[in-house]
């Protein structure tokens, strides 16, 4: 909303739909932005500064003398060029503030051009947080604007009057100090709290995954243990959330995608489901430093108002104090603008979109309520196991083995009849007059079998596949198997059969879902030969007829013919991820941007008061496209006080009620959202990210750009130290003169209070460390000089790159001592790979079952840096990640995990 006036941006950037796999290109608009910024950042204000210093040097050596003078403008000229670099969008203000007051208003105080800018850049970096502390202040203390949280919050907001003065007082001294004020208890009442760094928290706290690697089996199988909360299985998405911005956050900044933003801005993003809070910590030529604190899902009733108040549209509001006389095209009416000022944020961006997951989630109570619908995922999961067993790497093993043979001896005879009371004719296809037996196996399932034999098998010969092989014999057997420790499962939960029952149904599916398959049945004795089948065939298939059924009420024509069920199940099996939350799998797959996820989650039961949970079984479908976020701007310094006056709360004053009126909803500050973003235990964040930097030159449309090859920090160095070594050379030849300097002195002597004395005209022909020459009045030494400078800067400069692109591990042999450090899922777009068969190869998917121990040995073959100048060396860690060859396979591990052979 342009000057808060206008109901969308005059220059609408689309951001692409939804559903977009394909990288947002840069419009002409952002292409004409980059540009202005590119020539105002390395172009206007340096040559204006060189300028400014070439004239105020002669006047600063004489007031500071030579070392003093050449401190001020070291110490001037790093700041000022650091301002252009990191805050440009405020530049301009100063910079005419400061023409303007110190060439009109009091001229006689001018101390030259530089160290005017300076003082009044620091004076206005001052004002501007004390602006912003007082509009935070303005818009909390407005009663019309907020409810009363208790009757002290209304007690304490006449208080406010005599106080205000000392609040004003207070707001001047944090201001200097860089201190927020917090309001006491969240009421009217301000008081300043001490000094904080930008990054607030003095803790480097970050959000730690529990999964199925770091807990015990117990806690596993235990259903009333192995159930983590809904946040914490929710943290994952705002972890590949971290990722994905760390790969554009900088280049969108760079286009103007997220308007002005400087260091310590804070900024909300919003979507359907994600809530997440951006801290820029460091804003930088070319990088951005920043920390993701990720919110709720579901969050509290004020979690959801305050969302709500951000999707609102003011565009549609028509009204002007009390009646309705509509609004101008474009324009917001009257009392929407009015309303847009008394808020200590506003929306940037409503269409900002980030490659990440739609989430969708049934209750699987829907999808198992009827019979038929619980009969169809057991045909399902047959058929799946059916798949798994033909299509096993050592089937021929399997079938060879006469001790696994010896003990299905029964099931090969034609007259077999499994009449245990497990299966039932509510569930199983193939139960026909009391018991399941192998003739009527072959009438539901051969079809299928011959289907698998002849696409997975071909024209191999060597195993038999008629209605009498052995091979259908253990398809026969695995499928009892599998349905007897289903059925096994279900009857834990009930003492008399009655498993037909949908929470029964749901009960056993979860419990193999997530690996539960203990056989203790006679008849399942025989699966202890050889476990890797339950591992191999009976698991897998459990998840693959999950999928299989969920896509049934979509894709029903498909399951009319074995082909057509035979062709789901092997897209399924190679295409798609159905995993437990825990298992790690499930994240793996979210990091490499696998595009179908489905999982089922289940919420324990609580019947204490708190919380009663109707239906605990829950799908989870996962869909890798471009997700839609509103990006909201807020006021920091509303931000730094509330996280400072929970602090003071929770921390000083001990107050722990979880319905304290300082937490409750307050839209013109998004107060609820604020304060649950801030560290454990003050707040309750889902997820909080380390402190993570992007790099401008992985943004791959601004690659593409023209100026996308002069962003990469060597090609600027480059670049500098050849401009930098032309100035130099031409110099050098027009100081080797004195006259002009001597001219343009003594031109600075009579516009100056004071004058300048002969020796100091004498003394200013030798200004080398403030111009960055030397000038020497002895003729030819001055060249010898000058080139013995230049040199030296080269090498100096080419020393200190050499330290950074130094490779530490390459070529040395190591031993793997922590496989924990190992890095077996690393997404190919976060790190630059030099070699195509490295990246193929270098994750556990590739490495197909094999897996790195503690004590193996390799050589390094390439190694990334945190912070490397060049893209391909460079870690999207804050630790060295090295590639390490074991065996033919490309191992990627942290150097924590790693020590040298010798």
């Amino acid at each position: 909303m342009p000057w808060l006036c206008f109901g969308a941006p005059l220059y609408n950037i689309t951001m692409g739909h939804e559903d977009e796999s394909t990288n947002v290109k840069v419009t002409r608009f952002e292409k004409c932005y980059q540009w202005s910024v590119f020539v105002e950042r390395n172009l206007l204000y340096p040559l204006s500064f060189l300028i400014a210093f070439h004239h105020a040097a002669p006047y600063l050596h004489c007031k500071f003398g030579d070392h003093g003078a050449a401190l001020v403008l070291s110490v001037i000229g790093l700041r000022l060029l650091r301002g252009a670099f990191t805050e440009l969008s405020r530049q301009h203000i100063i910079f005419i503030f400061t023409l303007f007051f110190f060439n009109f208003d009091y001229e006689q105080y001018s101390e030259s051009l530089p160290l005017d800018y300076f003082v009044i850049s620091l004076l206005f970096y001052k004002f501007y947080d004390l602006l912003l502390k007082i509009r935070f202040i303005v818009i909390y203390i407005s009663p019309w604007l907020f409810s009363w949280g208790s009757v002290a919050h209304l007690v304490l907001q006449p208080l406010l009057i005599p106080h205000a003065p000392f609040i004003f007082f207070m707001t001047l001294m944090a201001s200097l100090f860089n201190a927020p004020v917090n309001p006491v208890v969240a009421s009217t009442l301000f008081i300043i709290s001490y000094a904080r760094p930008v990054k607030f928290w003095e803790k480097n706290y970050k959000t730690n995954r529990l999964d199925n690697n770091q807990t015990r089996l117990q806690a596993q199988l235990d259903q009333s243990l192995r159930q983590p909360s809904h946040e914490h299985l929710d943290s994952l998405f705002y972890e590949h959330l971290t990722w994905a911005l760390q790969k554009t956050l900088a280049g969108d900044l760079q286009l103007g995608r997220w308007g002005r933003v400087t260091t310590g801005d804070i900024f909300i993003l919003s979507g359907d489901r994600l809530n997440a809070l951006i801290h820029i910590i460091e804003y930088g030529n070319g990088f951005v430093t920043f920390q993701i604190r990720g919110l709720e899902f579901r969050g509290t009733y004020c979690h959801q108002r305050e969302v709500e108040a951000i999707t609102e549209a003011e565009s549609e509001d028509g009204e002007c104090c009390c009646c309705e006389p509509g609004h101008l095209p474009g324009l917001l009416s009257f009392n929407a603008a009015v309303r847009q000022r008394w808020l200590a944020w506003e929306v940037v961006s409503r269409n900002y979109n980030v490659p990440g997951y739609s989430i969708s989630e049934n209750q699987a109570d829907y999808v198992f309520n009827a019979h038929e619908y619980r009969k169809n995922y057991i045909g399902f999961f047959v058929q799946a196991m059916i798949y798994m067993f033909v299509k096993s790497p050592n089937l021929a093993a399997r079938l060879a083995n006469e001790d696994i043979r010896q003990s299905l001896r029964e099931l090969e005879q034609e007259g077999f009849a499994e009449n245990s009371d497990m299966f039932s004719e509510t569930l199983d296809t193939d139960y026909q007059a009391g018991s399941i037996t192998r003739g009527s196996f072959l009438n539901t399932y051969y079809s299928f079998i011959e289907v698998c034999t002849s696409r997975i098998l071909g024209r191999d010969q060597s195993i038999q596949r008629d209605q009498r092989s052995y091979l259908v014999t253990m398809c026969f057997a695995c499928s009892l198997l599998g349905r007897r420790l289903f059925y096994q499962v279900m009857n834990t939960r009930s003492t008399h059969w009655n498993s037909v029952y949908c929470d029964y149904f749901l009960h056993g599916l979860y419990s193999m879902f997530v690996g539960d398959a203990r056989p203790s049945h006679s008849s399942d004795e025989w699966v202890y030969q050889d476990l890797d089948i339950l591992k191999e065939v009976v698991l897998p298939s459990i998840r693959i007829a999950l999928k299989l059924h969920q896509d049934y009420f979509t894709y029903s024509e498909q399951y009319r013919t074995p082909s057509g069920i035979y062709s789901l199940i092997e897209d399924t099996h190679l295409n798609h991820v159905v995993a437990h939350e825990g298992d790690r799998a499930w994240r793996n797959a979210i990091i490499l941007n696998r595009p179908s996820l489905l999982a089922m989650r289940y919420q324990r039961t609580n019947n204490d008061g708190s919380e009663v949970v109707h239906y605990p079984y829950t799908l989870v479908r996962l869909a890798s496209r471009y997700i839609k976020f509103k990006v909201v701007k807020i006021n920091r310094e509303c931000v730094r006080s509330l996280w400072a006056s929970q602090q003071h709360e929770l921390i000083f004053l001990q107050n722990d009620d979880s319905e304290r009126g300082s937490i409750q909803n307050a839209k013109p500050v998004l107060r609820n959202m604020v304060n649950s973003s801030m560290d454990l235990p003050i707040g309750y964040p889902v997820y909080v990210s380390p402190l993570t930097t992007s790099y401008i030159d992985e943004h791959e449309p601004i690659n593409k750009t023209i100026l996308g090859k002069y962003i990469e920090p060597l090609n600027f160095l480059k670049l500098a130290r050849t401009v930098g070594q032309s100035c130099m050379k031409c110099t050098k030849t027009n100081l080797s003169s004195s006259t002009p300097l001597e001219k343009s002195t003594q031109s600075s002597e009579g516009n100056t209070s004071g004058g300048l004395t002969s020796s100091a005209i004498q003394r200013s022909s030798s200004i080398d460390s403030l111009t960055g020459t030397r000038h020497v009045n002895t003729g030819g030494g001055a060249a010898a000089g000058d080139n013995a400078s230049i040199e030296s800067d080269d090498d100096s400069v080419s020393e200190f790159m050499n330290q950074i692109m130094k490779p530490k591990w390459i070529n040395k042999d190591i031993i793997i001592i922590d496989t924990s450090f190992v890095q077996d899922s690393i997404n190919e777009r976060w790190l630059k790979w030099p070699e195509a068969h490295w990246r193929r190869n270098g994750n556990r998917l590739a490495w197909k079952g094999w897996y790195p121990l503690d004590g193996m040995s390799g050589v390094v073959v390439h190694e990334w840096k945190p912070s490397h100048p060049k893209i391909e060396f460079r870690s999207h860690l804050g630790k060295i990640i090295v590639l390490v060859e074991i065996d033919g396979h490309f191992v990627p591990v942290l150097e924590d995990g790693i020590i040298e052979l010798n």
